[in-house]
């Protein structure tokens, strides 16, 4: 089964949330606004730390 969504912790607030693995577009921190997610085609490039991976 493919893992179609990660919960990132941001670097600079440590807020969690919960995005598509593959996002198409650029996702920000909802409290300080920080790059998480940067699309690259495929897979996105996760910024921050995958706390944990939903089927």
């Amino acid at each position: 089964m493919v893992n179609k969504f990660v919960k990132v912790k941001c670097a600079d607030c440590s807020n969690e949330q919960i995005t598509f693995k593959k996002a198409s577009t650029t996702v920000k921190c909802n409290v300080c606004g920080a790059v998480l997610v940067k699309p690259r085609g495929g897979n996105a490039e996760i910024v921050g730390e995958i706390v944990e991976v939903f089927n």
